[in-house]
């Protein structure tokens, strides 16, 4: 082995070298555990013993002193039994532990997998490929790297990535035809490849593939250890049928998998097919959920018309609340009908699930599969979020409550502004009698798109000054009210095709004026977080709401269906995937390209 001379006495040390993946289990005490030496002689460079039942490791060179996670060890220090831990030696990295029995490195641990977090907080793990452990690459993706720290496979060790950089080679391997192509998405933490680990859309902790649990489908497997009596079980399968179908202990055929991480239910496909994440924030009461629930109505309509693309449901079950909203909505006859109550802070839209040891609140994915129809392997899913917009207040602590974290993960972020709530904009159009500038509510909106921009940034281990290359889509909605304000035809609006690359830059422009002399912060604290911005002018509704006069929705604002008329609504999504997605919103031979 060459990294330990051994002394006999008696014990049981386990030695995983993280970097060849070798595991070695030393019986005799004490253990001198060497390194390499620039010139690349061995040297000792520490000593694990063992005194009354005690373990302790001795540093030997203090001119290079080991490192246990991730602190020097510049005097004698005590180790516990059956702890794993992750010892820095020069030459090495190694992860280490005394015990009776060998520890669980988990099976991907000899598949030289690596992934990478930010050193501080609760982060996203982003899976590296084999393309990318050399010192450029990871030199120019994580910068500094004294910020980040590396992961073998699924181990609970961290190495800092520094140290990694350091004993790889400085060039990337030339490419073979066999590399698989790039994933879709601008971003690593926004994209779950078929050949990485899976992110889940749940809780966004990535996971290996082999470690995805089952959900038992027998009537009398009903209770789970953590999400309790009410749920099937969770389990992770060892039976298969002639199919490859996983088996419960009833002998059941079980379909649906679960995360293992939150134990949340996964979408359909989940495995098989890429996602990119669309997160839409705004501040209560804005107007996310009719938005949204326009949006699924109208998207599929203009991607098979003028992109011969399907958007289909991907996920029925998950779905149902946001195809309530969307039907209820283009189904109804009345106001009252049309009415749909603001997303509660865990109310339908959220589900009570383990996360970090404890239950939280986290919003259920809208799961949504889109491919060409000439070209099915240009395939992916989209998820999208409907969150309370306290969920953002800077009051609101990702710890007690992480629903906002799908943020960091996102392809493209929508946030939706509305103009009403701004007491400048009423001011005004104080001579329109419309029931929306009659808000007496406090505006937030400036404070929740800054807080949004610190966490996406604090999340993705970026300093405040720094930009994410993230699509934002700042959404200016209720256009149908304000749009009066500006020069006749100063804004496009087709009425029956997507805007083009110049018209969605010239809206752009127009808003983006509007903005900064009504809210200049907003325009402020959007710049400020993405390299990658448009201002879109939208209406989901197109019109005013009416105010209910009676009933138990009394002095509600709800729209009339009779006047539904969306303005704009599926051009920021349209832009976002042009961005993200360009090959599979490629339009089809017989249609012209809004895009060229």
């Amino acid at each position: 082995m060459g990294i330990f001379n051994i002394f006999r006495n008696d014990a049981s040390l386990t030695i995983a070298d993280c970097l060849n993946r070798l595991v070695t289990k030393v019986s005799n005490f004490p253990a001198t555990l060497n390194g390499r030496s620039p010139e690349g002689e061995t040297t000792p460079l520490c000593r694990i013993s063992e005194e009354k039942g005690k373990y302790y490791i001795i540093a030997l060179d203090p001119d290079s002193l080991p490192l246990l996670d991730g602190e020097p060890i510049d005097q004698r220090m005590e180790i516990n039994r059956d702890q794993l831990y992750p010892l820095t030696l020069r030459g090495h990295l190694l992860a280490i532990a005394i015990g009776s029995d060998e520890p669980d490195l988990g099976k991907d641990f000899r598949a030289h997998k690596w992934s990478v977090e930010a050193s501080s907080g609760d982060r996203l793990r982003l899976q590296l490929k084999s393309s990318e452990l050399n010192q450029k690459s990871l030199q120019e993706r994580f910068s500094p790297t004294s910020r980040f720290l590396a992961i073998p496979g699924s181990l609970d060790v961290r190495f800092p990535l520094k140290e990694l950089i350091n004993l790889l080679p400085k060039e990337p391997a030339a490419k073979t035809p066999s590399e698989p192509p790039p994933s879709y998405g601008t971003d690593a933490a926004a994209r779950v490849g078929l050949n990485s680990d899976p992110t889940c859309p749940i809780c966004w902790k990535t996971f290996p593939k082999g470690d995805v649990m089952n959900i038992a489908a027998h009537e009398d497997l009903m209770g789970d250890p953590e999400l309790g009596p009410y749920t099937k079980l969770r389990f992770v399968a060892n039976r298969f049928n002639e199919l490859g179908q996983a088996l419960d202990e009833k002998g059941v055929v079980c379909v649906e998998l679960a995360c293992p991480h939150c134990r949340g239910r996964l979408p359909t496909s989940f495995l098989s097919q890429n996602h990119l994440i669309l997160s839409v924030v705004g501040a209560p009461s804005s107007g996310k959920s009719y938005y949204l629930s326009t949006l699924l109505q109208l998207l599929p309509e203009e991607l098979i018309r003028t992109h011969g693309c399907v958007l289909q449901d991907g996920d029925p079950s998950g779905n149902v609340r946001l195809n309530e909203m969307k039907n209820r909505l283009f189904s109804a006859t009345t106001p009252e009908d049309a009415f749909i109550s603001k997303t509660d802070f865990e109310g339908l839209m959220y589900e009570q699930l383990p996360r970090n040891g404890k239950k939280v609140a986290l919003p259920r994915p809208f799961v949504y599969h889109l491919r060409q129809i000439k070209n099915a392997e240009r395939r992916i899913a989209l998820v999208f979020y409907d969150n309370a917009g306290e969920h953002f207040k800077p009051t609101v602590s990702l710890d007690d409550s992480p629903g906002a974290l799908h943020v960091a993960a996102s392809s493209a972020l929508f946030f939706l502004y509305d103009p009403t709530a701004n007491r400048e904009f009423r001011k005004r159009l104080r001579r329109k009698r419309d029931p929306q500038l009659r808000s007496q509510a406090t505006d937030e909106q400036d404070t929740i798109l800054a807080e949004m921009g610190i966490r996406v940034k604090k999340l993705k281990a970026k300093d405040s000054h720094e930009l994410v290359d993230t699509p934002l889509a700042i959404m200016v909605g209720k256009c149908d009210v304000w749009k009066s304000i500006l020069p006749e035809n100063a804004l496009s609006i087709p009425g029956n095709r997507p805007l083009t690359n110049d018209e969605i830059d010239r809206n752009s422009e127009v808003t983006r004026n509007l903005l900064l002399d009504f809210c200049p912060t907003i325009v402020a604290n959007a710049e400020s977080i993405s390299s990658c911005i448009r201002y879109f002018p939208i209406s989901p509704l197109g019109h005013s709401p009416k105010e209910i006069k009676e009933g138990p929705l009394s002095g509600k604002l709800a729209p009339s269906p009779r006047r539904l008329h969306p303005i704009l609504a599926t051009a920021p999504t349209l832009w976002a995937l042009s961005e993200t997605a360009p090959d599979i919103l490629s339009p089809s031979s017989d249609t012209p390209s809004p895009f060229g």
